[in-house]
């Protein structure tokens, strides 16, 4: 009888320590978070593209674009996680290039500068950043990398077509840990762009690539103190849900943001 109650009393404990972890856990799991977009679009789909993902978790999204300088500080130290969003081209200057601006499009420098000084502030603290389109690019030029400031004149016409977004096979290179892939997995995502990284920053590695070579996606050498610095060149947020790495890279970062501290 004695070992019997023993057994019993032993089973409770557990039991009871078994659901007080479960709790302690969802009680320890942010409720809320913060995100920046560099340049949010009238659309949403960026919020859509990563709330979709949790409907449990409240998100709150800031637009650096449109907030004061003043508050902008802020609201990054706020910031659980960064979108470096897509839009216009990054001015060639920027990458020692300044005089071929006649074969760029649309030039916003206030944005140059916004996210230069959102990217500062990524780095320094290892905030989780998401860099789609612009984004992986601005990312490349920002440590240092350079453009191919019209990519059908110096690589091919593959990246976006003539009335807009296209498909285009994309390369897994090299598995990176942050969100479940496979190398050799091909892909079939929305691309919509005319400019691509042309030289590597040194702090970035190439993960994913374009059946012509360009890098497609990249992230941080140092996973240490950036444990999610990713960019990718196709628009994640536009494409399907299937064989479009959507999902694995929305997850990811969204389990890096809950993860920030």
């Amino acid at each position: 009888m004695d070992q019997l109650r023993l057994v019993s009393f032993i089973f409770i404990i557990c039991t009871f320590s078994a659901c007080s972890d479960r709790f302690d856990s969802l009680k320890e799991r942010p409720q809320s978070v913060t995100i920046v977009l560099s340049k949010a679009n009238s659309s949403s789909t960026y919020q859509n593209f990563i709330q979709k993902l949790d409907t449990t978790i409240e998100i709150n999204w800031v637009n650096a674009y449109t907030t004061p300088l003043s508050e902008l500080d802020q609201e990054l130290k706020n910031a659980d996680g960064i979108i470096l969003t897509g839009g216009v081209d990054i001015h060639p200057g920027l990458y020692d290039n300044a005089f071929d601006t006649i074969r760029c499009g649309t030039i916003d420098i206030r944005r140059d500068e916004l996210e230069g000084a959102i990217l500062e502030y990524a780095l320094e603290n290892g905030t989780p950043c998401l860099g789609v389109c612009r984004g992986l690019q601005f990312m490349n030029v920002y440590l240092g990398g350079s453009l191919h400031t019209n990519l059908p004149d110096t690589l091919s016409n593959i990246h976006r077509g003539l009335s807009g977004a296209v498909n285009h096979p994309i390369e897994i290179i090299k598995n990176i840990g942050v969100f479940k892939i496979n190398v050799a997995d091909i892909l079939d995502p929305v691309s919509h762009h005319h400019q691509g990284i042309s030289r590597l920053a040194e702090d970035l590695e190439v993960w994913a690539i374009a059946p012509d070579g360009l890098a497609e996606g990249v992230r941080h050498k140092d996973t240490i103190a950036h444990p999610f610095f990713v960019g990718v060149q196709w628009h994640p947020e536009r494409s399907g849900d299937v064989n479009s790495l959507a999902i694995p890279i929305g997850e990811g970062f969204l389990k890096s943001v809950l993860n920030y501290e």
